[in-house]
């Protein structure tokens, strides 16, 4: 009985140690469970939902980084952003790309596209001469700074793009490319998420003093630029646009003119220039220069059926019209506006200070405009 009350009581002790260590390898290895589950990481991803995560981050045996949280604030950025263009009529987008601080340079050096023309005037004009729906919206990078705190800048949609825009090219002729580019992309985020909205693209140095939806009267169209009276490049890139309802014939006049511009830089082993745009822009209407001259003394609308792609399939409709009244380049006074019903003011090169004379005249009233003495500094 002694022995066997013994070794009944040895191997009772010897239980009980064994089921404590059980125990505690149980409640070791629940703990590093628990502490290495993503679900349970302290940086939880914002806006994010278990079905939008993407499967290997579930099996991430350590806490979401900084930059999946970065990623997670980016996407909760697009949806809102997205959301907002759905409900516009009219979008009015104008491409921005800079350096961190702007351009310093030294006087008389040479920079492309670095006179930084008072941006939220063209985003703030639109919406004073347009109807309603209209929305204002820059078209950009992740790493460019924008100054919001301009007037009216706090309404403007910011679509940014991730791995599109070569920033090495910002201050070059080449920059030109790239906004062709991120066009590109912007019509293709359009397509693919529904807007029901119609798109005009212009430059940052635009002053609109008149309603532009007349330019989508009548839709039956894939995409539209304006010409004019100059023989060295008769089809403008400053003022471009497409009707809603047909962002998939754009989407194709813009990829094949985007490839022929590419294909003929790499035949030439040339950079892009800064009028490169507007000569790729002809090249992809396949018309010679001097018809497109031509056209635009006509004063009249040209829709071209543009046949995309080597296979000849794929024909589009692109609308061209004389940039008189939608791309008009101010020299005189405002008085001669309103006898030519001009709706936009394009400020090129050094005018870029005289986008302050009308926009002052019409912050009492865009009749003011008609009015003024003197259009430019």
């Amino acid at each position: 009985g002694g022995n066997g009350g013994g070794n009944g009581g040895g191997n009772g002790a010897s239980k009980g140690r064994n089921g404590a260590l059980v125990l505690f390898t149980a409640l070791m290895f629940w703990m590093m469970m628990v502490f290495s589950s993503p679900s349970s990481a302290p940086s939880k991803m914002v806006g994010v939902t278990s079905e939008e995560s993407s499967p290997s981050s579930s099996q991430n045996d350590h806490p979401t980084r900084e930059k999946d949280t970065f990623d997670a604030h980016h996407h909760a950025q697009f949806k809102s952003i997205n959301d907002d263009a759905k409900k516009c009529t009219l979008i009015v987008a104008s491409f921005y790309a800079t350096k961190p601080g702007g351009f310093d340079r030294k006087k008389g050096e040479r920079c492309n596209g670095c006179h930084e023309p008072p941006m939220f005037i063209t985003m703030e004009s639109a919406r004073m001469t347009n109807g309603p729906g209209t929305c204002a919206a820059l078209i950009t990078d992740e790493e460019t700074e924008i100054d919001m705190s301009k007037p009216g800048m706090n309404k403007v949609q910011l679509h940014r793009f991730a791995g599109i825009l070569d920033r090495t090219k910002i201050g070059t002729g080449a920059l030109m490319l790239e906004r062709m580019k991120l066009y590109n992309a912007f019509i293709k985020r359009a397509r693919d998420n529904d807007w029901n909205a119609d798109l005009l693209m212009v430059d940052t140095d635009i002053v609109f003093v008149g309603d532009v939806t007349d330019l989508f009267q009548t839709r039956n169209f894939d995409y539209g630029v304006t010409i004019r009276d100059n023989k060295a490049y008769p089809v403008q890139g400053g003022v471009q646009f497409v009707p809603k309802g047909k962002y998939v014939g754009a989407a194709k006049f813009s990829d094949h003119t985007l490839d022929l511009w590419k294909s003929d830089l790499a035949k030439s082993g040339k950079e892009a220039g800064f009028t490169g745009d507007q000569a790729a822009y002809q090249r992809g209407l396949n018309v010679p220069a001097a018809k497109v001259q031509s056209l635009a003394r006509g004063k009249k609308v040209i829709d071209l059926p543009v046949v995309c792609g080597s296979s000849g399939a794929e024909v589009v409709t692109v609308r061209m019209i004389p940039g008189d009244q939608y791309n008009f380049v101010p020299s005189g006074n405002g008085q001669g506006l309103k006898k030519k019903d001009i709706r936009i003011l394009h400020y090129k090169g050094g005018k870029k200070e005289g986008m302050y004379v009308p926009y002052n005249a019409m912050k009492k009233s865009v009749k003011d405009v008609f009015k003024l003495k003197k259009l430019v500094v």
